[in-house]
């Protein structure tokens, strides 16, 4: 069986120079401009979306249960903004099954200071 002239001599070196060459362009195109990730980029993403899932859910029942709770309010208002996240956890041990982690207490935090500076426009 013959060989096509294409897979004979020089020009064999020059279609796999070609494929090569054009496999590593491909690969750059796609994770520079199409969008590509690896594996742990593909974890880690999907690691912040969930907690940002569970964030917004979870911040508006922790408000709620932050701002019914009796002195809550004034005692945050009180505190340094440094020290307001270890004020939430002290009033809100768990929200919806969920045991009070520092992010969720920073968001929490947030969201009270949202809630207080929206009650202080209306007045």
């Amino acid at each position: 069986m013959n060989m096509p002239a294409i897979l004979q001599g020089e020009s064999r070196t020059r279609l796999f120079q070609g494929i090569a060459v054009g496999a590593v362009a491909a690969m750059t195109i796609g994770f520079f401009w199409g969008g590509w990730v690896t594996g742990g980029t593909a974890r880690s993403m999907t690691a912040m979306a969930e907690s940002s899932g569970r964030m917004s859910v979870l911040v508006p029942m922790c408000v709620a249960q932050f701002t019914a709770a009796d002195g809550a309010v004034t005692r945050f208002k009180a505190a340094s903004s440094y020290s307001r996240d270890n004020v939430i956890g002290e009033y809100v041990k768990t929200v919806a099954a969920n045991s009070m982690d520092y992010s969720l207490a920073r968001a929490c935090a947030a969201g009270v200071e949202a809630e207080l500076s929206k009650t202080a426009t209306k007045s």
